[in-house]
């Protein structure tokens, strides 16, 4: 019986261990260089497919990058698993935000201009890197479809049960994973 140090997945392990650690220091010195920094403190890094009993350390100018679970980068939070469920419930709290607003201003402004508001406040959010985290499992997106429902109900002054592809309909859009779709067919092609 082999142990687990003679295992293709330790070797595996290790060998990107070291390569981490080789590419870590040869950015730091890079950095030196050209008469940078890097700040440690802003500086964490994950292990694909998350595992604890990963022991990776990488460690530079004698201080320990922090590992983590999840990050942001460029606005998007990225988790280790890639569920993307994290950054699901940040723009979900972003938009809930706009519920009791959005009901307040309906009762002043014209339905053409809340339109306006919609693709103004609510649609980047929902865009911004869909092509990304669009492909997640239908449960986690859920919760953004539903949100986003009811925020389309709000500005068009539709009761509860009114229709969902109406509401889609009336403010030319689409709905979350309809978005995705599009996305990646109009950047990526069919």
């Amino acid at each position: 019986m082999r142990s687990l140090y003679e295992t293709p997945l330790y070797s595996s392990l290790v060998t990107a261990n070291l390569t981490a650690i080789n590419s870590i220091n040869c950015l730091n010195c890079w950095f030196i260089v050209n008469k940078l920094s890097l700040n440690i403190d802003k500086t964490c890094y994950m292990v694909f497919p998350s595992d604890t009993k990963n022991s990776t350390r990488l460690i530079i100018d004698g201080q320990e990058i922090k590992k983590v679970s999840n990050c942001r980068y460029l606005g998007v939070i990225v988790d280790d698993e890639l569920k993307w469920t994290d950054h699901i419930q940040h723009i979900y709290s972003k938009l809930l935000k706009y519920t009791s607003i959005f009901y307040k201003l309906r009762a002043k402004v014209p339905v053409r201009i809340l339109s306006n508001v919609y693709y103004a406040f609510v649609h980047p959010h929902l865009l911004y890197a869909i092509e990304v985290y669009g492909n997640t499992c239908s449960s986690y997106i859920d919760k953004l479809f539903k949100l986003n429902n009811k925020l389309l109900r709000i500005l068009q002054h539709k009761p509860f049960r009114s229709h969902v592809p109406d509401l889609y309909i009336e403010f030319n859009t689409l709905p979350v994973t309809l978005l995705h779709e599009q996305t990646a067919i109009i950047n990526f092609g069919p």
